[in-house]
């Protein structure tokens, strides 16, 4: 069981230098009241953010502290587990997280957030939200368990029974998987070469043995074989080469051919120039009767003239033009024939580099055979005699490598029955589907006792299912906020009931944060409060409320009352 004993904090939120410290165990039954923003829910914000890093309402983590000395906030927090007493220091300004376990600090990790996920997962047993549901109920920055979402809702439920292990695993599982998967991809891929290198070890080695004249033979013919076709290649690489030591003449011509069509398509652009200026001449003497520099008339006869000299001269360069268009055609025609020459060669060039390669991987092959026809002559024992404990080496090799297959595929498959088993469907559907009605019973008791007569029934994916006394069926956004909290009361005892029993998540601290200040009307209060008062004596509960004292100071067995002085909160 954790049993959170004191805290204490300074420079935290709106409290002074100066410790305020609370005795979380001296009595059974706490009231915490004071004035609106007298410091109240600072006591509950300390405790979260001593075991979580983070405050209990929406603050950023900057603002916690204190805005007017800036500096030094001091957070410190003691609680009991698995007969260890602990000690939780957390600072800002300087930022300071030191766990102690019997008075010796624990060894740090070098990033915060593992230190931290250590101390939930090997301390606390216990996240935010699962603490937040099971602890505490409040007004603010609070989401009951009705309006988390069903993967939420499991892990709160899968918290309290305690199989959220199993998540654990299987996430282990899955890691353990693909590396299996990892290895045997690889022993398959090392499996397939150790065969094709045994093949062709065997291979070799009969060779060796056979030291038959009909293999030297065989070798001799493929040598001969070889060499003509050496001998072939090597005279066609000449005769392309000549080919294209031709062609290569001809293609020196195309750069001068080139310039020259350059030069003229720059006379016939001239041209067409010369005729535009010509046929806006014709126009201008066509459509002109008067001169527009001395204002003269200009004569019929003359404008004849004119048009008649410039439609001559217009004549005589679109001649000019069309014996040049005729010229660019021909050296079109000789550029193509090159262009085809290029082509050829390039052909030719890829035929020589092919031979070339045929001839360097036939040399190869030749000095490959030679080698084996000497050895065949030799009849080298001892050549044999490695090449067979090479081979055996690699056998031995492989039937390492098979047994270590066989041993993964073997926990491979152990791994894919046990990740079923891990699965949502699998174990932890056994295990909830036993304590459901459980559950459902002490939720449902809860509610009779605050006089809210249904039948509440969560099932297997924690849907809520709610009926009345006429069996009309319900949903929890149905309610009044006044009904809506009375589940949430149900729900905090029943989950803190079912931690006691699996032992999980069981806390002797039990925090209503102006839970009587809000929707509960005064029958409900009084239910409420007759619920505290049916706890055992290692629960600690603290309501805060900023209801006057004088109302509920006699319902609890102590009383704390937070004022603010100065501008700083602290304890009456």
């Amino acid at each position: 069981m954790l049993m959170i004993k004191k805290i204490k904090w300074r420079n935290f939120l709106s409290t002074g230098n100066a410790f305020t410290e609370i005795n979380l165990t001296k009595k059974k039954t706490t009231l915490i009241s004071g004035p609106n923003g007298s410091g109240k829910t600072t006591f509950l914000d300390a405790v979260v953010f001593a075991l979580f890093g983070k405050p209990y309402r929406n603050i950023n983590i900057p603002q916690l502290v204190n805005s007017v000395n800036q500096k030094e906030c001091l957070v410190e927090i003691n609680f009991d587990i698995g007969g260890s007493e602990y000690r939780v220091v957390r600072g800002l300004a300087p930022k300071i997280f030191e766990i102690f376990k019997d008075n010796i600090l624990i060894n740090q990790d070098s990033k915060t957030k593992d230190y931290q996920r250590m101390f939930e997962e090997n301390i606390l047993n216990m996240t935010y939200k699962s603490f937040c549901q099971v602890v505490v109920l409040g007004s603010t920055n609070y989401t009951p368990f009705m309006s988390l979402t069903a993967a939420e809702r499991r892990d709160i439920v899968e918290a309290l029974l305690d199989i959220d292990v199993f998540s654990q695993m299987n996430s282990i599982l899955k890691v353990k998987m693909t590396e299996s998967k990892e290895e045997l991809k690889d022993l398959q891929q090392k499996l397939a070469i150790l065969k094709e290198r045994t093949e062709a070890q065997k291979k070799y080695i009969q060779t060796l043995e056979t030291k038959s004249k009909l293999s030297i033979d065989s070798n001799t013919k493929e040598i001969s074989e070889a060499l003509d076709y050496n001998t072939t290649a090597e005279k066609s690489i000449t005769d392309y080469m000549d080919i294209i030591s031709k062609e290569m003449l001809g293609i020196k011509e195309k750069t001068s051919l080139e310039n020259s069509m350059l030069q003229t398509e720059s006379e016939i652009k001239s041209l067409k120039a010369s005729i535009r200026q010509i046929e806006k001449d014709i126009q201008f003497y066509t459509n002109t009767n008067t001169c527009p520099s001395c204002s003269q008339e200009i004569t019929e006869e003359h404008k004849t003239k004119k048009i008649s000299s410039c439609t001559l001269q217009k004549e005589n360069t679109d001649t000019k033009i069309t014996d040049f268009m005729k010229t660019v055609e021909k050296i079109e025609t000789a550029i193509s024939s090159f262009s085809k020459s290029e082509k050829k060669i390039q052909d030719y060039q890829d035929k020589v580099k092919t031979l070339q390669s045929d001839i360097t991987g036939n040399n190869q092959y030749v000095a490959k055979l030679n080698k084996q026809i000497t050895d065949f002559n030799t009849g080298d024992t001892d050549s044999i005699r490695s090449e067979t404990d090479e081979l055996n080496k690699t056998l031995e090799e492989a039937k390492v490598l098979l047994e270590n297959k066989r041993l993964i595929e073997e926990d491979t498959s152990y791994y894919a029955i046990a990740a079923n088993l891990m699965k949502d469907t699998g174990i932890k559907s056994k295990i909830i589907k036993y304590y459901l009605p459980v559950m459902n019973k002490i939720i449902n008791q809860y509610l009779d006792q605050m006089s809210f007569f249904v039948q509440f029934e969560l099932d297997q994916s924690f849907t809520e299912t709610i009926k009345s006394r006429h069996r009309d069926v319900f949903t929890y956004a149905s309610f009044s906020e006044g009904e809506k909290r009375k589940i949430d009361l149900a729900l905090l005892f029943a989950w803190r009931e079912v931690a006691k029993i699996k032992n999980s998540l069981n806390c002797n601290l039990l925090v209503f944060d102006e839970v009587l200040d809000g929707s509960l009307d005064d029958s409900a209060t009084e239910c409420f409060l007759n619920i505290l008062k049916t706890f055992k004596k290692d629960c600690n509960i603290f309501v805060i409320s900023h209801k006057s004292k004088d109302i509920l100071q006699d319902k609890f067995k102590d009383h704390i009352m937070f004022i603010k002085k100065n501008n700083f909160s602290r304890i009456a």
